[in-house]
Formats: structure tokens, C-alpha cells, sequence
């Protein structure tokens, strides 16, 4: 029954909230629910648009959108296979196979009923089922099938056996197969002899005896009776059994395809054709007019239609005739229309349009007849009013020399008006004050033809443009510079020197000695001024100090949380304060000082309505709330580092405007701004007169993020623009007075372990692993596992769950590559429990795995380098991740582990009878901070404190303390004397100077600088080699190994630079065995001739290696293995040529002691290293080489070390500034550009090539230039330059390009050479209303309005801004007038664009010096100005004004250029 009550009280109070939402309670009724479509009891609620019912909870429960279904319970259960009593909330869940409970959530565990036999096996539960983990000899589904294993030795024939999971499995020797091997391999079952060949079986291999005519292993090889190429004419050889067949090329006939049949036998051309004969076919040479492939065609020549444009066509023989009688055409073929325009019959500028047979020509205005030769006379009608001179437009006697005459303005007239007259006809009299031509508020006054102004105080000229300077007269004293004013100045007062008093006043001559005796305090400066006569200072205040004398301090500070209480008056903001921003709305402005990242500042207002400032993970927030809005606003950038930051958060019609001062900021600060909808401005209510500082109560302090009170320093705080003191703050609310702070973390107390946190009352460190305690002075030990190979581990009983999401973290100083590092494994019955999670090292990468001989996820770095380094292993999720240094990587994802309390953790291996080979085996090296989660596994309770939690292992075997190494010097690994030092698990040697090696095992004889004259040494194993280059040119050297040889003869190695073509390099011969290597035709040459071969084997390269360059040749046996073999020759690392198929054998011969070996025999040029089977020939004999293996000099040559040549260049050889290139023995020329030749004697010419495509080629010295033809541009002529991408074609008319011109094709509703011209002509009133007094006349192509000065526009409607040009300089304002513009100049600028610098007049001279003699000189000219001036008064024009249309007007008949030649920018042609 209670439950009912509340029941109902709820949905009463909903139904409550929902109409005063819609605005209905108690005052209508819902349309929706008037109907009353809630059945079965159910309450209707109307909604915006529609209704909801809330369905009736007691009884029979019903659900849908009218509660007129009865409730259905399986429609919300979290079960699939679901039964249900309708009505009612009861359910039912059928479970699947393999899950159970209520909601078919619980695992059946399968493993309960014991299914595996015994003993030691061990059931897994699965989904729906288990599986059993069998012991040694035992499968089967449930273990209970005895399975044979490698014990019983199995596998026959020598196979090897190998355990699996399944029982085993038998590696089988060569030629045998089977389960147990039992099987021997019949080799000739897959008949591997080929071609009939009979194959006979053995073990693990086959013989084939192959039949006649075939050879090779399988009997694959046919012996190729096609070798000897006796096919000719390419005809195609096929070899067949024993003989072959040609088959030949069409063409060709006979046993080897050597007889041409002769395809013009049968004389197949006809009508006088010639037969020629070709290779299997024929071709026709047929006479003309007659075609065909046999000329058996003859040819209609008028077939084709040649002739155009309707001429007729005579065939005649083997050619045709045209008739251009009455086509307007002429040519071969008519095609070239007659260019009756060609002869420029079209005058004054007319378009002449091509037709057939004539031509005509489109005038351009003004101009008439039937080749526009008559030009119209529109001043015959006198049309100029008021004594105006009338112009033709087309007559260019009245234009200047300059000018050209442009025909498409020449039509109509311009008449020159007597002065007070404008208009197309002078019919206007001018008002020239309609101009406002009078600037800075200068009064005009019209007069006949022209105007006076009268100026304002403070301005002169015609135009009272003049500012007058009132700072001429140099008014300001002691270097104070003035400021030109309108009718005043003000002075600039210098700065004072040090020591000094600074000038002030009005002119800058009075000493301010307001701040002389000043009582600024505490750093404040000192600001002096003079008023009235009267001197005084103002105290410009630090930060942290207020008063007239700065002596009041406004810091304070919060040391323990807390806050204070303000109440502060609400005042209205006057209309100006709105309207200017005096009034920066409501807000909070402060300085701060904190370190740490989450407090509350400012809190003002209550919970409904508040606005805030907090310092939220070390940024800076703001929140503004009311009933109408909410406004927030973040700077993202740390403020809580120790330093002081100025912060001004306030409401306004912006919205919420937060600004803060200081680091990261720039002058004016970083202005953050949230101006929330236009809809609902923030209003703040009367709750802003409570003003929290430094906290708040605990019902207001939630409704922050920070959540806490502020502790720091506190300055300057200022609620609503005025300055709140501390002093006059209550004394008990926790705060106080100054600024006191500590500096934790200088010096650093963590010791360079860990970072200090500042929390500005104390300190914190946060420790870098492996090191703890407060001030990380304390380190975790490190464990040696395997110290000097023994067998180590550790066993820990987890204390805790840890569930599916864990980390393992440690720091890892290794060597081996492979070992176990961590294993959890569960209890069971059997010995050892279940292993499911597995962290070991394999390759030296960490490996980790769940399940059994599943495959193992690797990390990507290779970590086990002897560094110690911090590792962590991840699970998430079943994800593994893997962290080192600082870098994560996700490696894979495993079965869902769960770690759980009694579970036993191995570290470093197993105990021995278990077995850790399947995880690389026992680790080897040190382990140090080793966590699971945050739980520390250590070896003993060495430092543990109650704080930290700690496992401790139940079993340890030698686990050594501290990282220690193996002592790897005690075997003496060094040799020949080197020293030993012991690295982590390694060593390493000092060796003496002539050794080197790990060991010190290797000589190196090179360090004794043995070789002398420069030679390079190279250490080989048994010994050293001086290599040298030298120059020979025709004197051999001949050597003699001695029989020092170890191995015979298989390569030689020549390096070499010659020009030489043909030269012998090394001649070696004993007996009748030969060896030669020489150049033939550039390219190298070898022959071999040993005993036991009846012909030489002579092979020849291809490359070519006498350029002067150096080149490396190595000649070779291709199979050093066989005994006979191909050689092959290589230059520069690339094969050059082979001598397959000959082969021969190594060079035994070299290794007798009566073989002689030369080089150089004939040859000029340089050698470097020469090596005979791998052994060098040395320049100079040393005896000191230790190796056996050695080649010395016979007798005593004189050889010239060093490669050198001719000096070809030090004649100069090369002309024209070319530079010489010494190409050995030759030189060459590199020419400068313009030049060519052996020598550069020779001048390019570059227009040789004609590369100038449309234009005449002008060639220059390194370079030509095109001169194009009118209508092509680019460098080379080859642009066809398109006159129609800038055409002026008018009211969307066509423009197509012609060479050099275009042509203009017009729309419909339009004409003229541009379709400028509507058409048919509008007429004066009937089509055109000229605007603004222009007066509209009738013309040949339409109707055309002339403006009125200051006017432009087809109807003249648009006013002309003469200020759009910017005309006004050095920053003054252009003021648009009618006809006209007024420059507003800036301070220190006059004139009427602002170029006269008034600054530059005061500079230089005293004006007095100056000015005296100009006014001497002026009177002067004034009297032979007034002459003047009497003898021309009558020419003189009236006029007083800046500008008017009379200052263009001359008297002579002559016009300027500027006003008469060109159409007047304020014409249009309508």
C-alpha cells in the first residue's frame, strides 16, 4: 500500500513538471489524450506533438504504445530461447548445452564427473565439452588408450624419432618412408630416366643407362646434331634422333634451305608492269595511271571528287582538270576563294567581310559610303550652345602629335564650352559651389565661372586646404617637439636625464618638482604634473601594494584550506558605461601565485546562479551559470608552476570573458571568450553579491571540478573594477597577510631519483624505478640468477587476485638470449599444476604465451644487449602490450587469463625436474624491482615498509644479491700476451699492438708501417702485401713463386690503365703449358695451354678497356670445384665474356719451380695490384712478409713506381677559355657555352638547327634569339599567340582568332565590330532617360548619354568616387565631394594630398635667416609680376576654386589631348 502511495506520488509529480513545461496546468485540456486511447488503466500524458501512456503496475501488467497488449517479459530478458506467463513478469530461460542459471550466464563445468582416465592426466573444461591433457604414453579422448612413443624406439632404417603430442613421429634416413620408416623409397618409380633409358634403383638413389644418342644424368641431353648451324637463309634447324631437318623461310627451298625461288616467272605484272623479285613474294611496278596489286586497275582520277566548291572535273590520262569557271575559286582544285578584300578597298578602319564573288565593308560610326570613305560632318549643324567651338571627333588636326587616332571613337562631336558652361552642347551654366569645393568647413560663395572660399580660423589657401602651422613658430622649449593642432599645438616634453628634474607646461619651460620629496613607496615610480600652476606627483604602484604612496600591501596568503566571505553591493551600470565599456560587467580580477593543479579561487554566487574561477589539472577554468544560460571557458596552458599569473574573469554582452596575464602571454594577455546564444544572454542575479575567495562551503565547493580549497599567495583582488584590501578582511578565515613560500625542490631533495612535486606547503618525490622511499635515496636490490652457470629460480604464492588485466614490470641485465623470466601456474593434482601465462626470452626478444605449445606473441626489440633496461608486459583485454623505453607496442592478443590468490609464480626457471627447456631454460642474468601490478616479488625482507606491498618467494635456490657477473677471465681466454678485463657475463682483451681479435688471436703486421715509398698495406691472414702502381711502358718484369703456391691456379687479377689497343699484360709458361693475357682490339684476350689438352683454349671479352681509365679485370673458373671448368672474364665487377663451352682445368704449372711469369711484356701504361691465384706480384721484393705463399722479382728491374703520364695539357691545347682535361696520354676539352671542336676552336652556330618555328633565327655567341611574325610569341616562335584571350567583344559575342586580328560574331540583338551596338538603335526617350542632367543624343549606332561632370554610367546614374584612386598621402583621409575630394590630413602634414611634411620646415636653418632675403626677392617679383599680370589680365580665367570642369578649358583653338582626343570616361554609348 506505501509503495502504491509513493508510486502515485511520483507519477503525480511528473504529470506536475510536464504541464508546467507545456504551460497547461489547470488552463486546457489535451486534444491527444481527450480521446482516452490509454487503455486497461493506464494514465494518458500528452506530449508536444502526440501522447504517452503510462501502463498500470498493478494486476495484470500490459505494455504497446495504448497498453492494450498484455505484458510479455521474454521481450526484455537478456536470454535468447525465452518462455514467459503473459501479463505477469515472470521468465524462463532455456539454456544451450554447456551454460546454466537464470539467465544462462553460468559455464557447466564438464570436468566435474572425473571423465579422464587416471592417473596424472588432467581434464580442461571447454564451452559444451572438455578435453584431456594426457601423460607420456597415453591419447585417446579420455587418456585411457596406451599410445607408442619414443621410448619404444619405433622407427627402423636408422630414423630418428621425435615425441609429439599425439605420440610420435619418425624423421626417416634417405630412401626410406613410412610411419616407422619400414618402407624402402623405390627411386625409379617416378621414372626419372628420360628418353627410353633403363633405370635401375639403389638407396636413396638411381642409375640411368641411357640409349644411343642421348647423355646426362636422366639421359635428358640430345645430343644436338644442329651444332654445326647447317641451315641456311635463317631457316629453322629441328634436331630429330640421329639426323635432322631444315625448315625454311617462305621463299627458299632445298636440303638446307639454300636455293631463292624466283617468284616473276610466271610474269604475273600486267599492262607493261616491271616484276620485281622479292624474298617470297613479288611486287609490281605498275605504269601511271593504271594501280592494282598486279596494275591490272587503271585509275579514275576525278573518282575522288578533287575539284571544290562545285567546279567541274575532266579526267584526262593519269591526271584530271579543273574547271573554276563562275565559283569565285582559283587553284588546282579551286579551293582558294579570290581575296577580294585583299586589295584594302575598306577605308578609315572599316572590316572588310569576304563573300563569294565581292565583298563588304562594316563602317565604324562617323564614317559612311560603300568602301566607308565619306567621314560625316556632325558639327554642320552647328550644335554647340552659348559661343561653344564645335570638334569633330574624326579630325586629328585638332589633336596632339602624340595622339593616334582610334576609329572606334571617332563618331560624333565635342564642343569646347566658354568658361560657367558644361554639357555635351555648353547648354548648362555651372554652379560651382554645387561642388562643396571648400574644405575644413570653409563657407562657399558662387561666382560667375568660378568661386571664393571664406576660412575658418586656423586655415588659408584658395581652398582653405592650408592648415595654418601653429607650431612655425617653434613654441616648444628644452627639446620638447609640438603636435600641430586646428587653431593650437600641444609640446611633447623630453624625458628627463638621471639626476634631472623633467620639463613640463604648456611650452615645456617649467621644472615639474612634483616628484622632489615624493613619499612613493615600495618600488612604486614616481609621476609628476602640473595643473593650474600647481605642482604634484601621482604614485604609480607594483604589484602588491595600493594607496596614493603605495604603502597599503594587497598580498595575501592560504596556507590551510579555507576560504573568505565578501558581500559586496550590486550597482546599476549607467547607459554610457554600456554603451563605451567602461564597466566591464560583473567580475573578479586577481593575481595568483600556487603549485598545485586543483583548487578553487573565486566562487560567486549561490548554486542556481554563480559564476567561478578554478585552477582544473594546472589550466585555468571559468564557469558562468543562471537560470537562462551557462557559459564556460578554459585556458588549456599551466598556471600552477609557482609563478605569478594576473587573471580577469567577467560577465558581459560578450558573455563570459576570461583574460590572463603573464608567462605564455603575450602584452595585452590570452583572452579566452564564450558568448553562449544570442537568445539568453547571461543575467546575473542578487545571489552576486556573495563573493567566496579562496574556497567555498562544501554545498557550493561540489559544484566545482577542482573540488578543493586554494592554497598560495593572493594579490591586487579586485570584485567588480574596485580594489578589495586584505587588511580590511575578517581576521579569522584563514588567511594571511604577505607572501610566504618555501622552496621545496631547490636543491633538488629526490637526489636526481625522481621528480620533486612542489605542494607549496611541502614537498613530494616521485620516484624513478628502481628507486622509493620519501627522497628516493633508497634502491631496490638487483638478483643474479645463473651465477656461474648454476641452476637458479625463485617461487612466489600470489597473495591476491589480479584478475584478467595485469602488468609485469622489471628491470633486465642479460646476455643469454633464451630463458624462462616469468610463469604463473595454477595448483592442480598433478606435479607442477597448470601452466597459463609465460614470460621468456627467445633470440634475445621477449616471447610471452598461455597455452601449452601454442605459438608465442613476439616483442620487437631486441633487449638481451648486457644493459639493464625496464621492461613491462600488458594485459588488457586480451590484448598484450609490450612497453621499453618509453614506447609501446601491441605485439597480439591471447586467451583470457585470470591471475588468481593461492596461483605460484616462477621466476628465472623451474625446479629441475620439471624441465624449463620449452621456455629457452633457466634464465641468466639480473633481475632488479621486479612487480606484478604494483605488487614488489622480492627475494628477501630486505627494506620492505608497511606501505608497500611485497611477495616473498617460499622457494629460492641460488639467487645471488646484487647484480654480479660471471668471472669470465678465470679460463685466460686472451692470447699472445693480450690482458683480460671481465664486462657483465663477458670479457674483453687487450691486445698487444701486432694483434687483434676477440682473443687476440689474429696478427696484424700493418701497424709496423713495414712498406716503404709510399706503398698501401693490406694484412692478410698468414701475413701482409705492399701494393704499389707503376708505369711501364715496353719493360717486362719477370717473377717466380718458387713453389711457394699452397693451391693451384684458378683466377688472376689485373688492374690496369692503358691506352695501348693491342698489348701482352702477363706471359706464363713451363714447359709446353701456357698462359697469355694481352688487349686485342681494346678488349682482353686470354689463351691456355696445358699439357694434357691437344688445342688451346682462347677466349676474347668485349668491353673495352684502353680509355686511359682504370679498369679491374678478373679472369677465372667459373666451377673452382671441378676439375674442369669454363673461365669467365669480368671488368669492373660485370661479366664480360665466358669461354663455355671449352673448359680446362686449374693452372698447375705456375707452382713448378722452372715456370717463368713476365708482365708488361708489350705494353705501355699503368698496372696496380696483379694477383696470380690470390697472390700478389709486388713492385719491390720485401722478404719480410711472413706468409708462405709469395711471388718475387728475378734479377733486379728498374720499375717506375707510381702511375704517371704524358703532360698533354701543358701546352694549352684547348682555345677559347675551354678548360684542359688530362684524360691520360690525351687530353680533352671542356668548351665553354658557344663553342665546339676537338679544341673549342669552333663558334656554334645555334640557328643551324632553324628552331625558330614562325620567325627569323638571329644567332648570337652561346645563344640565337627568334624574331617571331606578327601573331607568335615564345622563345622559339612556336606559340600561335590567340588574339581572342583578351578580345573586347561586347554582350556575349563570339570571338574567333585569325592570324594576328579577330573577328567579333554578335548575338542577335547586337552589332558593330565589337557587338557594342544594340540593334535594332535605341532611340532618345522612347529607349534612354539620361540621369543626373545628361543630356542624351541620337547617333548612327544609337543613343548616348553625356554626363554632367562628376558622373559616368550608360545613363550617367553613378556618381564618380574621386577617392578611389587614394590620392591622399602619408595617411590622410580622402572625404568624397561632388566632383571633387577634401584630404583630412594628419598631424605634421599639409597641403591637398598631404605631401607637404611640416617637421621637415622646422629642420635646418632658423626660418628668420631664410626668410629675409625670400621677402626681398618676392617684393621684387611681385613688381614684375603685377606688369605682367596688367598686360594679360583679359586672358586671365576667373576662377578661385580647386577644381571645377572650367580648369580643363583652354582659349586657343588648339585642345589638350587630355580633353578632347580620347571619348570622356563619363560617356556611354547606349
Amino acid at each position: 500500500m506505501e509503495f502504491g502511495k509513493v508510486h502515485l506520488n511520483l507519477k503525480t509529480m511528473l504529470l506536475t513538471m510536464m504541464m508546467f513545461k507545456w504551460g497547461i496546468l489547470c488552463t486546457a485540456t489535451s486534444d491527444k489524450c481527450l480521446s482516452e486511447p490509454c487503455q486497461n488503466g493506464a494514465t494518458c500524458v500528452d506530449t508536444m506533438d502526440d501522447y504517452a501512456c503510462i501502463c498500470a503496475r498493478e494486476g495484470v501488467r500490459y505494455m504497446g504504445k495504448n497498453c492494450d497488449e498484455l505484458y510479455d517479459a521474454c521481450a526484455f530478458a537478456p536470454c535468447e530461447d525465452c518462455t514467459s506467463s503473459p501479463g505477469t513478469t515472470e521468465y524462463h530461460c532455456i539454456c544451450p548445452d554447456g551454460l546454466t542459471g537464470d539467465n544462462c550466464t553460468e559455464e557447466v563445468d564438464e570436468c566435474q564427473s572425473n571423465p579422464c582416465s587416471e592417473p596424472r592426466s588432467m581434464c580442461v573444461d571447454q564451452l559444451n565439452g572438455y578435453f584431456c591433457r594426457c601423460p607420456a604414453g597415453f591419447g585417446g579422448q579420455d587418456c585411457g588408450t596406451h599410445v607408442t612413443d619414443c621410448i619404444d624406439e619405433p622407427c627402423r632404417n636408422n630414423g630418428t624419432c621425435v615425441l609429439r603430442p599425439e605420440g610420435f613421429e619418425c624423421h626417416c634416413a634417405p630412401g626410406f618412408e613410412g610411419k616407422t620408416c619400414e618402407e624402402d623409397v623405390n627411386e625409379c618409380s617416378s621414372e626419372p630416366c628420360q628418353n627410353g633409358a633403363i633405370c635401375l634403383d639403389g638407396v636413396a638413389q638411381f642409375h640411368c643407362f641411357c640409349v644411343p644418342g642421348f647423355q646426362g644424368y636422366n639421359c635428358e641431353i640430345d645430343i644436338n646434331e644442329c651444332a654445326s648451324r647447317p641451315c641456311e637463309n635463317n631457316a629453322t634447324c629441328i634436331n630429330e634422333k640421329d639426323h635432322y631437318e631444315c625448315e625454311c623461310l617462305a621463299g627458299f627451298t632445298g636440303v638446307n634451305c639454300e636455293i631463292e625461288i624466283d617468284e616473276c616467272e610466271s610474269s604475273p605484272c600486267r599492262n607493261g608492269a616491271t616484276c620485281h623479285d622479292l624474298i617470297a613474294t613479288y611486287s609490281c611496278e605498275c605504269l601511271p595511271g593504271f594501280d592494282g596489286v598486279d596494275c591490272e586497275v587503271d585509275v579514275d582520277e576525278c573518282a575522288s571528287e578533287p575539284c571544290q566548291n562545285g567546279a567541274v572535273c575532266h579526267d584526262m590520262v593519269n591526271s584530271y582538270k579543273c574547271d573554276c569557271t563562275d565559283t569565285g575559286f582559283h587553284g588546282d582544285r579551286c579551293e582558294v576563294d579570290i581575296p577580294e578584300c585583299a586589295s584594302d578597298p575598306c577605308q578609315h578602319g572599316a572590316t572588310c567581310l569576304e563573300g563569294v564573288k565581292g565583298y563588304a565593308c562594316l563602317c565604324w560610326p562617323g564614317y559612311e559610303g560603300p568602301n566607308c570613305e565619306i567621314d560625316i560632318n556632325e558639327c554642320a549643324d552647328q550644335p554647340c550652345e552659348n559661343g561653344g567651338e564645335c570638334f569633330e571627333r574624326s579630325d586629328p588636326s585638332h589633336w596632339e602629335l602624340e595622339w593616334e587616332l582610334s576609329f572606334a571613337d571617332a563618331a560624333g562631336y565635342i564642343c569646347q564650352c566658354q568658361p560657367g558652361f558644361a554639357g555635351e552642347n555648353c547648354s548648362v551654366n555651372i554652379d560651382e559651389c554645387e561642388s562643396e569645393p571648400c574644405q575644413n568647413g570653409g563657407t562657399c560663395e558662387d561666382r560667375i565661372s568660378g568661386y571664393t572660399c571664406t576660412c575658418p580660423v586656423g586655415f588659408l589657401g584658395e581652398l582653405c586646404e592650408v592648415n595654418i602651422d601653429e607650431c612655425e613658430s617653434q613654441p616648444c622649449q628644452n627639446g620638447g617637439w609640438c603636435e600641430d593642432g586646428r587653431a593650437s599645438y600641444t609640446c611633447h616634453c623630453p624625458d628627463a636625464e638621471p639626476s634631472e628634474l623633467p620639463w613640463g607646461g604648456d611650452h615645456c619651460d617649467v621644472k615639474l618638482l612634483g616628484c622632489v620629496d615624493h613619499e612613493c613607496q615600495n618600488g612604486a615610480t614616481c609621476l609628476p604634473w602640473l595643473e593650474n600652476g600647481e605642482h604634484g606627483h601621482t604614485c604609480l604602484c607594483p604589484h602588491g601594494f595600493y594607496d596614493e604612496q603605495c604603502s597599503t600591501r594587497t598580498t595575501f596568503s592560504f596556507s590551510t584550506p579555507g576560504f573568505i566571505h565578501i558581500q559586496v553591493v550590486l550597482e546599476e551600470r549607467s547607459r554610457r558605461e554600456v554603451e563605451h565599456h567602461v564597466h566591464q560587467g560583473f567580475g573578479v580580477q586577481l593575481r595568483f601565485r600556487t603549485t598545485l593543479p586543483n583548487m578553487l579561487l573565486v566562487y560567486r554566487g549561490d548554486v542556481d546562479n554563480h559564476l567561478l574561477l578554478e585552477i582544473v589539472n594546472g589550466g585555468l577554468r571559468a564557469k558562468a551559470l543562471s537560470e537562462e544560460s551557462e557559459l564556460d571557458v578554459t585556458f588549456p596552458g599551466l598556471v600552477s608552476d609557482g609563478d605569478w599569473r594576473d587573471a580577469h574573469v567577467f560577465v558581459d554582452k560578450e558573455g563570459l570573458v576570461l583574460i590572463l596575464k603573464g608567462p605564455g602571454c603575450d602584452r595585452d594577455g590570452c583572452r579566452v571568450t564564450d558568448g553562449g546564444t544570442d537568445e539568453s544572454p547571461f543575467q546575473p542575479s542578487e545571489a552576486f553579491t556573495h563573493i567566496y575567495v579562496g574556497g567555498a562551503p562544501e554545498e557550493l565547493l561540489e559544484y566545482s571540478v577542482s573540488g578543493a580549497s586554494f592554497i598560495g599567495c593572493m594579490e591586487d583582488l579586485m570584485i567588480d573594477s574596485k580594489p578589495i584590501l586584505p587588511q580590511t578582511l575578517p581576521e579569522d578565515q584563514g588567511h594571511e597577510l604577505g607572501c610566504s613560500k618555501t622552496e621545496w625542490c631547490e636543491p633538488d631533495p629526490c637526489h636526481g631519483h625522481g621528480r620533486c612535486v612542489d605542494l607549496w606547503t611541502s614537498y613530494q618525490c616521485d620516484c624513478y624505478r628502481p628507486f622509493h622511499s620519501e627522497s628516493c635515496s633508497d634502491e631496490f636490490p638487483s638478483w643474479t640468477y645463473s651465477h656461474e652457470d648454476t641452476v637458479s629460480f625463485s617461487v612466489y604464492e600470489v597473495g591476491k587476485s589480479h584478475g584478467s588485466n595485469f602488468n609485469v614490470s622489471f628491470f633486465l641485465r642479460s646476455l643469454k638470449p633464451d630463458g624462462l623470466l616469468f610463469q604463473l601456474r595454477r595448483p592442480t593434482e598433478e606435479e607442477g599444476g597448470e601452466v597459463y601465462f609465460s614470460l621468456y626470452l627467445g633470440m634475445g626478444r621477449v616471447l610471452v604465451s598461455s597455452l601449452p605449445n601454442s605459438v608465442p606473441l613476439t616483442a620487437p626489440i631486441f633487449v638481451t644487449t648486457g644493459e639493464k633496461q625496464l621492461l613491462q608486459v600488458e594485459v588488457q583485454q586480451r590484448q598484450v602490450i609490450f612497453e621499453h623505453a618509453g614506447l609501446r607496442y601491441g605485439i597480439g592478443e591471447i586467451p583470457e587469463v585470470n591471475i588468481n590468490s593461492g596461483d605460484q609464480a616462477f621466476i628465472g626457471g623451474l625446479p629441475g625436474e620439471w624441465g624449463s627447456d620449452g621456455w629457452g631454460g633457466h634464465y641468466k642474468g639480473c633481475l632488479q624491482d621486479l612487480c606484478l601490478d604494483s605488487v614488489h616479488l622480492d627475494v628477501d625482507d630486505w627494506n620492505s615498509s608497511d606501505e608497500e606491498e611485497i611477495y616473498l618467494p617460499s622457494i629460492t635456490e641460488n639467487v645471488k644479491k646484487g647484480c654480479v657477473s660471471d668471472d669470465t677471465c678465470k679460463t685466460k681466454p686472451c692470447l699472445n700476451g693480450g690482458e683480460c678485463t671481465i664486462t657483465f657475463n663477458d670479457f674483453t682483451c687487450s691486445c698487444l699492438e701486432e694483434y687483434t681479435g676477440k682473443t687476440c688471436e689474429t696478427r696484424v703486421w700493418c701497424v709496423s708501417d713495414p712498406c716503404a715509398n709510399g706503398g698501401h698495406c693490406v694484412d692478410l691472414p698468414d701475413g701482409y702485401e705492399c701494393v704499389y702502381n707503376a708505369t711501364f711502358e715496353n719493360n717486362p718484369v719477370q717473377y717466380s713463386a718458387g713453389g711457394s703456391l699452397a693451391e693451384p691456379v684458378s683466377d688472376l687479377y689485373v688492374e690496369l690503365r692503358t691506352r695501348s689497343e693491342n698489348a701482352m699484360l702477363l706471359r706464363a709458361s713451363w714447359g709446353s703449358d701456357l698462359l697469355l693475357v694481352g688487349l686485342l682490339d681494346s678488349s682482353v684476350r686470354v689463351e691456355i695451354h696445358t699439357g694434357n689438352s691437344v688445342e688451346a683454349l682462347t677466349f676474347t671479352g668485349v668491353r673495352r678497356v684502353a680509355d686511359g681509365s682504370w679498369h679491374r679485370v678478373n679472369i677465372s673458373m667459373a666451377e673452382k670445384e671441378r676439375k674442369a671448368s669454363s673461365w669467365v672474364i669480368t671488368v669492373d665487377g660485370i661479366t664480360d665474356t665466358s669461354s663455355s663451352p671449352e673448359r680446362t682445368g686449374s693452372l698447375h704449372f705456375l707452382n713448378e719451380k722452372g715456370a717463368t711469369l713476365a708482365i708488361a711484356e708489350s705494353f705501355t701504361g699503368c698496372l696496380g695490384a696483379v694477383r696470380v691465384g690470390g697472390v700478389y706480384l709486388p713492385f719491390m721484393d720485401d722478404y719480410k712478409a711472413p706468409q708462405p705463399s709469395q711471388f718475387h722479382l728475378v734479377g733486379k728491374p728498374k720499375i717506375h713506381l707510381g702511375c704517371t703520364s704524358a703532360p698533354v695539357c701543358d701546352s694549352d691545347p684547348c682555345l677559347n677559355g675551354a678548360t684542359c682535361e688530362d684524360l691520360f696520354n690525351q687530353f680533352g676539352c671542356v668548351c665553354d657555352s658557344g663553342w665546339e671542336g676537338e679544341q673549342c676552336e669552333t663558334d656554334t652556330d645555334d640557328c643551324a638547327t632553324q628552331p625558330c618555328v614562325h620567325g627569323t633565327c638571329r644567332d648570337y655567341l652561346a645563344g640565337f634569339e627568334c624574331l617571331c611574325r606578327q601573331g607568335y610569341a615564345g622563345t622559339l616562335c612556336d606559340e600561335d599567340l590567340d588574339e581572342c584571350e583578351h578580345h573586347a567583344c561586347e554582350h556575349g559575342g563570339t570571338c574567333q582568332d585569325g592570324p594576328n586580328m579577330y573577328t567579333c560574331i554578335c548575338p542577335k540583338d547586337y552589332s558593330g565590330p565589337l557587338c557594342q551596338w544594340d540593334y535594332p538603335p535605341i532611340q532618345c526617350g522612347k529607349d534612354v532617360q539620361c540621369d543626373n542632367d545628361g543630356i542624351c543624343s541620337d547617333g548612327l549606332w544609337g543613343a548616348n548619354c553625356t554626363c554632367m561632370p562628376g558622373f559616368t554610367g550608360s545613363s550617367c546614374e553613378t556618381e564618380i568616387n574621386e577617392c578611389e584612386s587614394n590620392p591622399c598621402r602619408n595617411g590622410g583621409s580622402c572625404l568624397d565631394r561632388f566632383n571633387m575630394f577634401v584630404c583630412e590630413c594628419p598631424p605634421g602634414y599639409s597641403g591637398p594630398i598631404c605631401d607637404t611634411n611640416k617637421q621637415a620646415h622646422k629642420q635646418g636653418i632658423p626660418w628668420l635667416v631664410v626668410a629675409i632675403p625670400l621677402l626681398c626677392l618676392c617684393v621684387l617679383i611681385l613688381i614684375i609680376g603685377l606688369t605682367f599680370m596688367a598686360l594679360t589680365a583679359r586672358k586671365k580665367r576667373q576662377s578661385e576654386g580647386a577644381y571645377s570642369p572650367s580648369s580643363q578649358e583652354l582659349a586657343g583653338a588648339r585642345l589638350e589631348m587630355d580633353s578632347m582626343l580620347k571619348v570622356p570616361p563619363e560617356e556611354r554609348l547606349i
